[in-house]
């Protein structure tokens, strides 16, 4: 897959400030933000944080991985992601697809170009419980890896953003590794014998391991009703961070008021919801993408918990 380069988005840190061009030069404040249909740019103003401060971050906003942060790891996708959106009209459909990719890109997450096959499934729905009960029956394929106590546990999330993500454990030396398969076929009767995930490693560490854990697809339903009041650049935002991290099922309330991950917490209200990716939001996912993938959970949190402190630390001495 096409990648495209970092250098088709601007990324300025300064008093305290990180401000990311997208395709027009209007601001996304919550004064001026145009409703659905917004394309602005992304201006975040930074939290003070300190080591702390980001550990709590990190465990309100990552789920626990199977085999717990000392033997389980963090997935995260391998190759370039390719969002796809549905639900809104044409022109939402798109403005929150590029702006997805450009979060990404801010984040130093390889993206795909046009027409790439897509592996971010956001759709927009108008009853998020009814649709999940409807793909659960119909379209099981899409959770493929996921179990049903987890499947279970996303039907009753409560919404109004259901989302889980299709992994692969892989070589710790492998390159990406994808699935063969449509999400917009109907599963087939026969066995799917083309796919097989490299498991092989020449690996002889006692910190790191053979394997690692591959986001191949991601999903994400949202209810139609709860964007109303919102903008296209909440709603990609938000998307983005749902979908490039495995994260929490429910809306928590230990989430940072600071994070777009608290958008659809209970109690806010379209006054006190955050207007766009926050600094923390940006640097957490940053530096899980620039992080070991081939350790545990435990130390891949240490080595992002560094590399947030020290990218927050940049902004702060600016400030």
């Amino acid at each position: 897959m096409a990648v495209l380069n970092k250098t088709s988005i601007g990324l300025k840190i300064s008093s305290a400030v990180i401000a990311l061009s997208l395709s027009t030069t209007a601001t996304a404040t919550k004064n001026s933000a145009e409703k659905v249909g917004d394309n602005s740019d992304i201006v975040v103003t930074a939290p003070k944080s300190v080591k702390k401060i980001i550990a709590r971050f990190i465990d309100s906003a990552m789920a626990t991985p199977t085999g717990g942060k000392h033997a389980g790891q963090f997935a995260r996708f391998s190759g370039a992601i390719c969002p796809s959106v549905r639900g809104l009209s044409e022109q939402n459909n798109l403005q929150i697809e590029e702006r997805i990719r450009n979060v990404a890109l801010a984040s130093d997450i390889a993206v795909g170009r046009e027409n790439c096959a897509p592996n971010v499934h956001v759709n927009i729905v108008a009853d998020g419980a009814e649709a999940l009960s409807l793909i659960r029956k119909k379209r099981s394929d899409m959770f493929d890896s996921v179990p049903l106590y987890k499947r279970d546990l996303i039907a009753k999330s409560g919404g109004p953003a259901y989302s889980w993500k299709r992994l692969d454990t892989v070589s710790a030396e492998a390159n990406v590794v994808q699935r063969p398969d449509n999400v917009t076929e109907l599963p087939s009767d026969e066995p799917d014998k083309t796919y097989v995930p490299a498991l092989y490693s020449n690996v002889k560490s006692r910190i790191k391991k053979t394997v690692k854990q591959q986001i191949t697809r991601s999903f994400l339903l949202i209810e139609k009703d709860a964007l109303v009041g919102l903008t296209t650049v909440q709603i990609a935002d938000f998307a983005a961070m749902r979908s490039l991290i495995d994260s929490e099922q429910s809306t928590n309330s230990d989430t940072p008021s600071y994070s777009i991950l608290s958008l659809f917490n209970d109690g806010n209200g379209p006054d006190d919801a955050p207007q766009s990716v926050s600094e923390m939001d940006l640097a957490l996912l940053s530096s899980l993408y620039n992080s070991p993938s081939d350790v545990s959970a435990s130390m891949q949190s240490s080595a992002m918990i560094h590399k947030m402190n020290k990218e927050l630390t940049v902004v702060r001495k600016e400030d």
